[in-house]
Parts: structure tokens; C-alpha cells; sequence
């Protein structure tokens, strides 16, 4: 396979963008968050973002950053939890990089981010409408989150054992050459 990028999905709360900059560091390349970027592109911060254009602006602002990056020098990107259910967003990643799955439990979801203001899908939701709200989207985006290159459960897994593994799953494809 030829270089090119590495996507980092999965749920919210699941480690994206903790991971990444271990695994760039691990394998010597530059990484991105597409959040941190779009929200540099419109000077809005994701939940202001929901709140004033609402989740449909949210999806266009992610494909066409998501582009933007596919198209750039191999890095690893940490991609929006909801981004790969986006068919255009998927056939993009497939077709120009690694896609790897970072799997956590609703339990562990909860507890990562059960109590972050900063979730546009959790707002204004009291604890038990979170677990539910997130086991209701987990379950639904499973699917289509299994069909990445790679899957690794992170549940209680440490940010460099998780970035560890998944460059030893690249098998040095990564690597300087």
C-alpha cells in the first residue's frame, strides 16, 4: 500500500485526538484534528457552530476539510466521531489512507465525557439521557466503524500503549524509509 493518511475514527470521548499526536510522534509525521481545523476556519468553536447553523453546516464544514486533508502529505487525522457515516467522508478516507478504529464502551464514553459541556450531541442532556443518547449513536455507527483497515478496544488502554499498537498494526508502512 501506498503512504498516505492515517484516519483516526471513532466514537466521541474514544481518544482521536489524544492518540494522535502519539502516533505521529511514533511514526515521524505531522497529525491534524479536522474539529481544531474547522474551527480555525470559521473562528467558531464546534458547539457555536451546532448552535447558530446547526449539525447540517456542521457536515459540510467536516467534508470539505476532510478533503482538504486527504489531499495534503501523509499525516495522522483525527476525524469528528460522526464524520465516517458520511458516505463521501468514508470513500474519501478508504481511498486515500488507513483507517483505524479506536473502540470504547458507552460505559466509557460516560465516563470520559459524561460531564464535557463541549458535546454539541449531549448538551442539555441529563446523565441518563446521555447513556442513552450514546448507546442509541453507538449502535448505529458500530457498523459502519468496523469496516476500518484496523480496530483496537481502548477501554481503559493508555494513550502511548494505544498509539504503540497501532503502528506496530502498519507494519513499518509509516516508518522513514
Amino acid at each position: 500500500m501506498e503512504r498516505g493518511q492515517i484516519y483516526l475514527i471513532g466514537f466521541m470521548g474514544a481518544g482521536k485526538s489524544t492518540v494522535a499526536p502519539h502516533l505521529a510522534e511514533e511514526l515521524g509525521l505531522e497529525w491534524v484534528d479536522t474539529d481544531d481545523l474547522i474551527e480555525k476556519k470559521t473562528d467558531l468553536t464546534v458547539p457555536e457552530i451546532f448552535e447558530y447553523y446547526g449539525e447540517e453546516r456542521f457536515r459540510e464544514l467536516e467534508r470539505e476539510t476532510i478533503r482538504e486533508v486527504s489531499e495534503g502529505d501523509p499525516k495522522v487525522v483525527a476525524v469528528g466521531g460522526g464524520a465516517p457515516m458520511d458516505d463521501e467522508n468514508w470513500e474519501r478516507m478508504k481511498s486515500t489512507g488507513v483507517v483505524v478504529y479506536l473502540e470504547v464502551s458507552p460505559k466509557e464514553v460516560i465516563e470520559r465525557v459524561g460531564s464535557d459541556g463541549s458535546r454539541p450531541l449531549l448538551a442539555d442532556l441529563n446523565l441518563e439521557e446521555k447513556e442513552e443518547k450514546v448507546r442509541r449513536l453507538l449502535k448505529k455507527r458500530h457498523p459502519k466503524y468496523n469496516r476500518a483497515d484496523h480496530a483496537l478496544l481502548c477501554n481503559g488502554a493508555g494513550t502511548g500503549a494505544v498509539a504503540e499498537e497501532i503502528a506496530s498494526k502498519l507494519n513499518g508502512k509509516y516508518e522513514d524509509s
